[in-house]
């Protein structure tokens, strides 16, 4: 396995070392600018808030283009805590094995059980994803294992949102892990954590997500403005934690080009296994040392294989489930030096008309299926009871 992913792993080499060297986004969050981080090309599963814009330098514009690490705040490893409650039509990878058949290899994911698996830091995602760097995209110089919650506020008082209405809320995903995820909110002059976002599960408004395009998209050198469009959502209170709690899947699928199955079960990683692999260095890591356990590092690139690494979108009868609409579809995306999908995926939630009015955190978890990862962004809104609500972008 190893020696077929060398020629494709090189093939990237020189777009991470562009991205990382090479010029930057306008609007980078300046906190992120000033870490000078960095990412592996062998992705996890990085995503982020798109809208409100995040503390973590998220933004509509980027949709799910990286290049500022605003996607590089998440927990790893995790796992449910007991068997998994998800219902089966819930599921994102591995639809042909059902609960505790043979070969339910993402039966201790995240998104097996919603809600229930726990997280590092406060609900805002810890950076690199662990206070030890992995080579699987979590690494993030300068910032790991430091709690995104203490990401400054962006000026200004951020979103503004009337009780009793409805807001459109997005995110961006630069690979696909499959999962779902769900929004929540945590008074900001309190105590500000996991349990309390727990306490504050936003509802779904409506039955379908809205894919808006970045403003990233070019034909040649000229920038090309792409329409939106809806596709279907599905969500779920089954299983869930905090019981009755809504969650959305994630619409697009990955690709099945074999059965993760071949990769073994899921290992963890083992944070005090400091091994070596000369394919390190041609990922673009600094040396061919890492943390993690070869046989981790191994099974890692295995399961990125078989989910479609580098393909745009998956091939004919290669899907893990049916595309909401054609093209929707893959793994990971790349358009020149940006990696990331080239668009957001907005909701509508409701805002309860007895919230408590007064300054908010918003924090986006999203457990995913494939990996024993959980992503979190978090944003800043204020609660009122005027009629007109304010949407910074």
């Amino acid at each position: 396995m190893l020696r077929s992913l060398v020629g494709s792993e090189m093939c990237i080499r020189d777009r991470y070392q562009r991205r990382v060297r090479g010029p930057t986004q306008s609007n980078m969050h300046p906190t992120l600018l000033l870490l000078g981080l960095a990412m592996l090309p062998l992705a996890a599963s990085h995503g982020h808030i798109t809208l409100p814009p995040s503390r973590h330098g998220g933004r509509l514009e980027f949709g799910g283009h990286c290049n500022n690490n605003a996607c590089m705040w998440f927990s790893q490893p995790t796992s449910i805590p007991s068997e998994p409650t998800l219902p089966h039509h819930m599921r994102t990878y591995n639809l042909n094995v059902k609960t505790g058949e043979p070969g339910d290899w993402s039966a201790s994911m995240p998104w097996r059980a919603p809600g229930s698996a726990p997280v590092q830091g406060s609900g805002c995602g810890v950076g690199g994803g662990n206070h030890v760097p992995l080579p699987n995209g979590g690494e993030l110089d300068g910032a790991q294992g430091m709690d995104g919650l203490s990401l400054p506020k962006l000026p200004g008082p951020g979103a503004v949102w009337p009780r009793g209405s409805t807001q459109q809320v997005g995110f961006g995903i630069l690979a696909n892990h499959g999962g779902g995820y769900s929004w929540r909110l945590c008074k900001a002059d309190g105590e500000v954590n996991e349990a309390c976002f727990q306490q504050n599960v936003l509802r779904f408004a409506g039955d379908s997500h809205t894919i808006r395009y970045s403003n990233l998209s070019f034909v040649y050198n000229k920038p090309t403005v792409l329409p939106p469009f809806s596709i279907p959502r599905k969500t779920t209170t089954e299983g869930t934690w905090p019981v009755d709690s809504e969650w959305a899947r994630i619409p697009m699928p990955g690709c099945r080009l074999c059965d993760q199955s071949v990769c073994g079960s899921g290992l963890y990683p083992n944070l005090t296994d400091y091994f070596e692999s000369p394919l390190l260095q041609t990922l673009g890591y600094r040396d061919d040392h890492a943390f993690g356990g070869l046989k981790w590092f191994e099974q890692q690139m295995c399961s990125q294989t078989c989910s479609g690494f580098n393909i745009t979108t998956c091939p004919p009868g290669m899907l893990q489930f049916d595309e909401p609409v054609n093209g929707i579809s893959g793994y990971t995306f790349t358009l020149d030096a940006n990696e990331g999908f080239p668009y957001s995926i907005l909701d509508e939630v409701v805002i309860p008309a007895d919230l408590e009015l007064g300054d908010y955190v918003l924090s986006w978890r999203w457990d995913c299926e494939q990996s024993h990862q959980i992503w979190q962004n978090c944003a800043d809104v204020r609660v009122t009871d005027d009629g007109s609500a304010v949407h910074p972008i």
